[in-house]
C-alpha cells in the first residue's frame, strides 16, 4: 500500500505525511536541496527516507540546516510548504500553517503533546527540541488525516529524534558527533550526541548549549531583548526481541534569562521535563500494535523588570506558572497488500496554574489560573486503499475520529478584591460560574488521488475538523495580556459560554513532473464556524478597570465566523549533475466573515523562496533568496500595523575535509537589508532603539561558521 522512496534531500509532499529523516551523524547543517541530484562520494553525510502515503508526492524542497543561526528549527521549518513561525522571542516560536497557529496546529515533540506552562506560549513546543542534530520532521501537508491526532483543525507537525538502527552483532557499536557554531552577533552553540547499539539494544545521549546576545538590525539599531540562554539533555534507550520492540526517553530543557520583546514580560527561567515509553508488537505479517505513554512537567517564571527598563516599583510583576501533561495512546494497524488501516484511542490531560505577584509588595497577588484541568479522550478509525485501474492508480482514504474534551477550573482570588469593588465583582462572577465544561468533537476526512499518467497526478481532499476552546479562552477572569502568544498588546477576558470551532476544509493539488523537474501546486480552502477571536468587551466592570488604568478596553473571546483560502507550490529543476534550482511559494487570505468583517491577525504575507545550488565531491555552495510581499491586510482591532515587502539573500558554503570533518560558512542577510518579518510582532520594551509599538526588525548581516566532527 505504501509507496516508498529514498532520495538525498528530497521531500515527500502532498496530502500526505512528510517524513524527513536526518542521519544521526548529520550535524545542524547536514541537509540541503539537491533537486534529484545525489552525491555518491564518501563525504555524503545527509540522507532522508521518504515514506509516501495516500495522495503522496515526491518533490524537492530546501531544508538546509546550515542556512540559519536560529537556535530552534524555525527557519528550517519555513522551507516546508505553507509553514511559518510567529516569533515572540528567539526561543519562543509559534508554528503557523496556512494562516492558523497556536494550538489550532497540533505540534508534538517525540509524539508528545506538550502542555506548556506559559499562558503566552513562551515555552512553545519548538522550545522543547533538544540538539538539532538528528531530527525527523513529520508534516501532514494539506488536510491532516484523523490518525494524526485530535484537534488538528489547523494541521499537524511532529519533530522527533531518529533512534539508532539495530545492528546484527552482539557487540555494541559506538558512534557520535559534535557540532560547534559561532556567529557575529555573539551567538554560540555546541551540540553533541552519542549512541551505543547492538542487535537487541541501544543507548543514546543528546545534549546542547545555546546562547546569544541581542542582535542589531540592518541599520545598526539594537533590537531589544532578543538574547537567549538555554541548555538541554536527552537520554534514550531501546530494546527488541522477536516481535517486541520497546523504547524509553527522558529529556530536560533548562532555559535561562531570554527575551520576548513582543510580549509584556521576559523569561526568567523555564525548567521543562519530558518523558515517554513506547512499545510495539508485531502480531503477524500484516497487523501490529503500538502503545505509548508520555508525560511532561514545566516550571516557569517571567517578569517585566529584570531584563527591560524598570517600571515604577508598584508596577513590578512576577508571574509564576507551572503545568503538567500526561498522555496515553493505543493504535492497531493493518498493512496488507492493498489496504493500510489504523484504529486507535488516546487520552491526554493538562493542568495549569498561574500566580502573579509583586516582589516590592508582599501582599499583592492575583491568582490568574488555579488548578485548570483539560482532559481529552479520543477514538478513531482510518481506512486506506490503493487499486490499479485501467487508466491509472486510484488511492483513497477515509477516516473518522470522535473526541470529548472536559475543561475545569478551581476558584480564583486576588488581594485587590478587598479594596476594589470592580475586581471583587469579576472574582465573584467567575467563582459563581459553571466551570466544569464538556465539548464533543467530530472529525471526518476523505481524500482521493488519481495517477492519470506517470507524470500527472491529481489529488483532492475534504474534511470536517472541530476543536474545543483553550483554557485561557475559557478561564481568563481578569483582563490581562494572556492570549496564547498572539502578542497584540490587548488585554483579554475569557468566556465560559464559548462553543467549539468547526471547519469545513477542501484541498486540490497536482503533481506535474518531467525527466528532471517537478511542479506541485495546491489550492486550499477553510470555512470555520464559531472561530474564536477577541471582540470589544461589553463587560462594564472590566471596562471600568481598563479606564481607571488608562488602557484600551479589553477584548473578550467570542465565537465568530472566518474564512481562509490560498495556494502553495513547489518547483524543482535539475539543470545538471552539479547545478539545481528550486522554488517554494505560498499565499493565504484570512478574514472574519461576520460582525466586524476584518482581516485576521498576524497572517503571513505572500512569499517566494528561491534556491540555486552547486554541488561537487568536496563542497556545496548555495545561494538562497526570500522574496516577501507587503502585508496590508491587517487586523485593526488588534492594532496591527502594515509591513513593507522585502527581499534578502543568504549564502551557504560547506566543505568536507574528510568523511568525519566538515566546515560550513553561513551568511544571512548578505546585503545588510533593514526589514521586518510581519510575524515578529511589535516591540513592547521601553527605552530601546526601537520605539514601543514599532515592528521588530530582523537581524542585519550575520556571518557564522559551523564545524562538525563525527566518529
Amino acid at each position: 500500500m505504501f509507496n516508498q522512496y529514498k532520495a538525498c534531500a528530497s521531500i515527500a509532499r502532498g496530502h500526505t505525511k512528510h517524513t524527513l529523516k536526518l542521519a544521526a551523524i548529520a550535524v545542524l547543517y547536514a541537509l540541503s536541496t539537491q533537486s534529484g541530484v545525489s552525491k555518491t562520494s564518501a563525504q555524503t553525510v545527509e540522507t532522508i527516507e521518504v515514506r509516501g502515503q495516500i495522495n503522496s508526492l515526491l518533490i524537492e524542497s530546501d531544508l538546509d540546516l546550515s542556512t540559519s543561526s536560529s537556535p530552534d528549527l524555525r527557519k528550517q521549518l519555513t522551507t516546508l510548504p505553507s509553514i511559518n513561525v510567529n516569533g515572540n522571542g528567539r526561543v519562543s516560536g509559534i508554528v503557523q500553517y496556512r494562516g492558523l497557529f497556536s494550538d489550532r496546529v497540533r505540534v508534538t515533540i517525540d509524539d508528545t503533546l506538550i502542555a506548556g506552562a506559559g499562558p503566552n506560549a513562551m515555552d512553545s513546543p519548538l522550545s522543547h527540541v533538544i540538539g538539532n542534530m538528528s531530527q525527523q520532521v513529520t508534516l501532514y501537508h494539506s488536510i491532516a488525516p484523523v490518525s494524526a491526532g485530535p484537534e488538528t483543525l489547523g494541521g499537524a507537525l511532529d519533530i522527533s529524534d531518529i533512534p539508532p538502527k539495530y545492528t546484527s552483532a552482539n557487540e555494541f557499536e559506538v558512534a557520535g558527533a559534535v557540532m560547534l557554531g559561532a556567529f557575529n552577533n555573539d551567538g554560540k552553540s555546541v551540540s553533541a550526541m552519542f549512541n551505543a547499539v547492538n542487535k537487541s539494544s541501544y543507548f543514546g545521549i543528546i545534549a546542547d548549549k545555546q546562547r546569544g546576545d541581542s542582535y542589531e538590525s540592518g541599520r545598526g539599531s539594537l533590537v531589544p531583548n532578543t538574547h537567549y540562554d538555554r541548555s538541554g539533555i536527552k537520554l534514550s534507550a531501546g530494546y527488541q526481541n522477536g516481535p517486541h520492540r520497546a523504547s524509553i526517553y527522558v529529556s530536560s530543557r533548562d532555559t535561562g534569562e531570554s527575551g520576548t520583546p513582543a510580549l509584556a514580560m521576559d523569561i526568567q527561567f523555564v525548567d521543562a521535563l519530558v518523558a515517554g515509553i513506547n512499545y510495539e508488537y508485531s502480531i503477524n505479517q500484516d497487523w501490529s500494535l503500538v502503545a505509548k505513554l508520555s508525560a511532561n512537567n514545566n516550571e516557569h517564571e517571567m517578569d517585566n523588570f529584570s531584563q527591560r527598563a524598570t517600571p515604577m516599583p508598584a508596577m513590578y510583576r512576577l508571574n509564576t506558572v507551572d503545568s503538567e501533561g500526561r498522555g496515553a495512546e493505543l493504535v492497531l494497524s493493518d498493512n496488507s497488500e492493498n489496504w493500510s488501516n489504523q484504529f486507535g484511542l488516546s487520552f491526554n490531560t493538562a493542568e495549569h496554574n498561574s500566580r502573579i505577584t509583586n516582589p516590592n509588595a508582599g501582599a499583592f497577588f492575583l491568582q490568574n489560573f488555579n488548578n485548570v484541568n483539560r482532559e481529552l479522550s479520543s477514538i478513531f478509525a482510518e481506512w486506506q486503499n490503493k487499486t490499479k485501474q485501467q487508466y491509472g492508480v486510484i488511492e483513497w482514504q477515509f477516516g473518522t475520529r470522535f473526541s470529548q474534551v472536559n475543561a475545569s477550573a478551581d476558584e480564583i482570588d486576588s488581594n485587590m478584591a478587598m479594596m476594589n469593588p470592580n475586581v471583587r465583582t469579576l472574582r465573584d462572577n467567575f467563582n459563581n460560574t459553571d466551570r466544569d465544561l464538556d465539548f464533543n468533537l467530530l472529525d471526518m476526512v476523505v481524500k482521493a488521488s488519481y495517477g492519470i499518467t506517470d507524470s500527472i497526478k491529481l489529488q483532492v481532499g475534504g474534511a470536517l475538523k472541530q476543536k474545543a476552546p483553550s483554557y485561557n479562552q475559557l478561564f481568563s477572569w481578569f483582563p490581562l495580556g494572556v492570549s496564547a502568544g498572539l502578542a497584540d498588546g490587548r488585554n483579554y477576558l475569557g468566556n465560559t459560554n464559548l462553543q467549539k470551532e468547526s471547519a469545513i476544509k477542501a484541498d486540490f493539488g497536482l503533481l506535474l513532473s518531467g525527466k528532471n523537474w517537478r511542479f506541485t501546486p495546491n489550492v486550499f480552502y477553510s470555512d470555520i464556524d464559531d472561530y474564536i477571536l477577541g471582540v470589544s468587551s461589553n463587560n462594564m466592570v472590566a471596562n471600568m478597570i481598563a479606564n481607571m488604568n488608562n488602557i484600551q478596553i479589553p477584548l473578550v473571546w467570542q465565537n465568530q465566523d472566518a474564512r481562509l483560502y490560498g495556494i502553495d507550490f513547489s518547483y524543482a529543476y535539475s539543470v545538471s549533475r552539479q547545478l539545481s534550482f528550486s522554488a517554494l511559494g505560498q499565499y493565504v487570505r484570512a478574514k472574519q466573515t461576520d460582525d466586524i468583517k476584518q482581516d485576521l491577525y498576524r497572517i503571513a504575507p505572500l512569499s517566494v523562496d528561491l534556491s540555486l545550488k552547486w554541488s561537487e565531491e568536496k563542497y556545496d555552495i548555495s545561494i538562497l533568496s526570500r522574496i516577501v510581499a507587503a502585508q496590508d491586510k491587517v487586523a485593526e482591532l488588534q492594532n496591527e500595523s502594515e509591513t513593507a515587502g522585502y527581499a534578502i539573500v543568504d549564502i551557504q558554503a560547506k566543505y568536507f575535509f574528510s568523511p568525519e570533518l566538515s566546515l560550513s560558512f553561513v551568511a544571512e542577510n548578505l546585503f545588510d537589508k533593514e526589514y521586518a518579518n510581519h510575524l515578529s510582532g511589535v516591540n513592547r520594551v521601553r527605552d530601546a532603539d526601537i520605539a514601543v509599538g514599532d515592528k521588530l526588525p530582523s537581524a542585519g548581516r550575520n556571518l557564522g561558521l559551523y564545524m562538525s566532527y563525527q566518529f
